[in-house]
């Protein structure tokens, strides 16, 4: 595997990191979840460097402890919904809501979940049974006991205005965050050069 591999977040596909990839002076390989086309988990082996956006950070956490040597989150969290030992985070019930209504509407969950993360969406066709998938992985996953064990190999990006991963819930899974001033949940398109630098310093 590449030294660098990016993973995308919910709703969302590999096309995500196009912006950020124009402003790399290196090479990365981009996985894709199945939300939109097929799925991609690459060739197995060891990322030198790992960068998870939003729910793919959650991925990373998630896959066997030799499957990165340093990790990036960008937008990203450990665990999704709030717990007893983890808050502030989203409630459980809002996610559940959200999985009733992708249930009956896919399109109109996935619209404004595009306008609430700042306006950009996939150009392909969703794969609803992949995406109701992902919103299981949400739901369940929990990747803290991963970054507690290798938390010095772990570095946040967050955006200060993310309405979906609120900067108080990133402080709170992470610690030490690096905080974008910036809205919506997609500084790999709003902040691609900054993602850039960012993973060049790190893949160093």
């Amino acid at each position: 595997m590449s030294q660098i591999v990016l993973v995308h977040g919910w709703g969302y596909d590999a096309s995500l990191w196009d912006a950020m990839r124009a402003h790399m002076k290196i090479d990365a390989v981009t996985l894709d979840l199945g939300f939109y086309g097929n799925e991609n988990f690459g060739a197995g082996g060891t990322a030198r460097l790992a960068v998870g956006h939003s729910l793919g950070a959650l991925w990373w956490l998630t896959q066997t402890p030799d499957a990165w040597q340093r990790l990036l989150c960008i937008n990203g969290f450990p665990r999704f919904t709030e717990a007893d030992d983890y808050a502030p985070a989203i409630a459980p019930r809002v996610l559940s809501r959200m999985q009733q209504q992708f249930a009956r509407d896919p399109a109109a969950v996935l619209a404004d979940f595009h306008a609430r993360c700042g306006g950009h969406a996939p150009a392909g066709t969703p794969n609803t049974e992949r995406l109701a998938t992902g919103l299981d992985w949400l739901a369940q996953w929990d990747g803290r006991a991963a970054l507690a064990a290798r938390r010095a190999e772990v570095f946040a990006l967050a955006g200060a205005h993310d309405p979906i991963v609120p900067a108080a819930m990133s402080a709170m899974a992470f610690g030490t965050v690096e905080s974008i001033d910036a809205p919506g949940h997609l500084l790999p398109i709003t902040h691609p050069e900054l993602c850039a630098r960012w993973i060049e310093r790190l893949a160093a």
